[in-house]
């Protein structure tokens, strides 16, 4: 990702006196160089999904992910800093042991949607998918609190999860 030209009017302290907690180093020392970013960019996610790889076209400026404080679908500890294709979005833990990860959000619970379902709104499902139906039916999944449930891990930290990120192939968004 090539940060903006002009570094993005913000206030990261705004964030951090709502939540109550500093942000993770890496991620705040990305919002006061990049933040505001827009484009298309997938990460694989560490574990089976119902969506396939997570695709983001922004990540979010500071402003932005105080506005989006008050998600009702983000878990408690996380808070949203990206969004893309789909009802995809793009959080980060900022509290609790898994503090610093940054996780994909499928904001349409495809991990509660019954498999006629998926069969009813894609003629041509990917292959990731029709895993991830296979995995759930042999009751294969990774283990969640509920609370989890329709979000997948992308990297344990920010930098990592820049690492992780890649342009699309052709013939992808």
């Amino acid at each position: 990702m090539e940060p903006p030209d002009e570094a993005p009017l913000c206030d990261i302290h705004q964030i951090e006196n709502a939540t109550g907690v500093k942000l993770p180093k890496a991620y705040r020392t990305f919002l006061q160089k990049c933040g505001d970013w827009w484009g298309d960019v997938l990460c694989p996610t560490t574990e089976p999904t119902p969506f396939g790889e997570h695709i983001i076209c922004g990540i979010h400026s500071a402003d932005d992910v105080y506005r989006l404080l008050d998600s009702m679908i983000t878990p408690r500890n996380m808070i949203t800093i990206g969004s893309g294709h789909f009802g995809a979005f793009t959080c980060l833990s900022i509290a609790g042991i898994d503090r610093g990860a940054v996780y994909a959000l499928d904001s349409e619970f495809r991990s509660r949607w019954p498999d006629s379902r998926f069969h009813e709104r894609f003629n041509a499902m990917a292959d990731s998918i029709k895993n991830y139906l296979k995995l759930r039916a042999d009751g294969k999944l990774p283990d969640k609190h509920d609370s989890y449930d329709s979000v997948y891990l992308l990297a344990n930290d920010f930098d990592s999860f820049l690492d992780r990120c890649h342009p699309p192939d052709d013939g992808e968004p």
